[in-house]
């Protein structure tokens, strides 16, 4: 197996010669379209070289700390370290990019029915962490992702879609919806996760980077709530990328942790009750470890890397007409696809081949979201959740 790693690492100029009209027309478009963005189409030389199902390895970046997970010895212990592995999650998923390159890309929409594999091969302590990924829904776009390590006894399963829209002046605000839950079987306990905003800037430049704006949530079935508070401005530490986390009971009692500091670099965390302070997380220490894959030659036709490959080479040899026309071509075969599953009667589930369509009444999973989601309402509001309008859940198919 090969060491995946899907950071664009060529920085280059902002904006390729012969590309800055192409910019200035996408830029002008943003500005006059009303609605969901994702249906345009991105210049190829603001493309990624990457789908963005292939994102969904960011869950897994830190084995050993989604693996700590279940070696808290209490409840309170045991949302310290969700909270930690959650928050060691979101250098991978929202600034690796712009860190390696100087800008963030837009990746390929997947295909309904692409599928992402990966694997962290673990120690004998912290045992081995599987990935396993779907587009399982392409109107609208939504991803849904299973990860799991047996021997640690942790569970990670959720689905994830973006609606994007145009922010003055020259931006992108995109609202995550869907949700994570964690299961962690040994102690019978979920921890149900929502999605930060992202707020895309640097459009006009031709270098867009993304900040993480509002309010996230980490609830817990033992009573607990964790609070992230996202800063664009560096309200919390001075610096971009911040964030304060309260740990309490959700019943409004006191907090026992706070933690903050850079989501994208060093953060501490504090015991309340004994005023220790001691490091959280530091994503420069503590490296994202790179996930294993199969050769690309055993992959299945509907896999990202062997599904894309064609564009892919294209991007990295700058070649964005070819990129563009691959690109096209795969797109039009889907909507090929879609016509003919709509002429039988079929729909985008039928199309599936690892996730299942599951009403959350007869789930297990989506039984203890419904609990965990009126819990969180109940403490902070509808606000707290952004689910799609039919509320579909996706579980990995036995």
């Amino acid at each position: 197996m090969s060491k995946d790693n899907i950071n664009d690492t060529e920085a280059g100029p902002a904006v390729p010669e012969g590309q800055k009209d192409s910019l200035s027309s996408f830029v002008a478009t943003l500005a006059s379209f009303s609605g969901d963005l994702s249906s345009l189409t991105c210049p190829s030389f603001l493309l990624s070289s990457v789908s963005l199902l292939e994102y969904s390895q960011y869950w897994g970046d830190h084995p050993k700390l989604f693996a700590s997970i279940s070696k808290g010895q209490t409840p309170e212990e045991r949302l310290l370290n969700t909270t930690r592995w959650f928050i060691s999650t979101l250098f991978g998923s929202y600034s690796s990019r712009s860190t390696t390159a100087g800008m963030e890309k837009k990746p390929y929409n997947p295909v309904l029915g692409e599928q992402y594999f990966a694997q962290w091969t673990g120690d004998e302590e912290t045992g081995d962490t599987v990935l396993k990924a779907e587009q399982v829904s392409h109107h609208p776009p939504i991803m849904g992702f299973h990860l799991e390590n047996k021997k640690a006894g942790v569970i990670l399963e959720g689905h994830c879609g973006q609606k994007s829209r145009f922010a003055m002046p020259a931006g992108i605000d995109v609202s995550q919806t869907g949700h994570a839950i964690v299961t962690v079987p040994q102690f019978n306990e979920h921890y149900l996760i929502t999605l930060p905003n992202l707020n895309i800037r640097g459009m006009v430049t031709g270098r867009p980077s993304v900040e993480l704006s509002g309010t996230t949530y980490i609830v817990s079935s033992a009573g607990l709530l964790t609070t992230i508070e996202y800063s664009t401005k560096g309200y919390f530490s001075g610096e971009r990328h911040s964030f304060k986390a309260t740990l309490k009971p959700i019943d409004g009692a006191s907090a026992f942790y706070t933690a903050q500091g850079v989501w994208s670099g060093v953060s501490n965390f504090t015991n309340v009750k004994t005023n220790a302070t001691s490091l959280f997380f530091d994503s420069d220490a503590d490296k994202s470890v790179a996930p294993e894959l199969k050769p690309q030659a055993e992959m299945g036709d509907m896999e990202s890397h062997k599904l894309w490959s064609q564009v892919t080479k294209a991007i990295n040899t700058k070649d964005y007409a070819t990129a563009s026309r691959v690109k096209a071509q795969i797109e039009d075969a889907q909507r090929t696809l879609a016509k003919a599953r709509k002429e039988k009667g079929e729909t985008q589930a039928d199309a599936l081949q690892v996730f299942d369509l599951v009403s959350e009444d007869n789930d297990e999973t989506g039984k203890a979201f419904q609990q965990l989601k009126s819990k969180l309402v109940a403490a902070v509001g509808n606000k707290a959740l952004k689910e799609d309008d039919t509320k579909p859940h996706w579980r990995l198919r036995q």
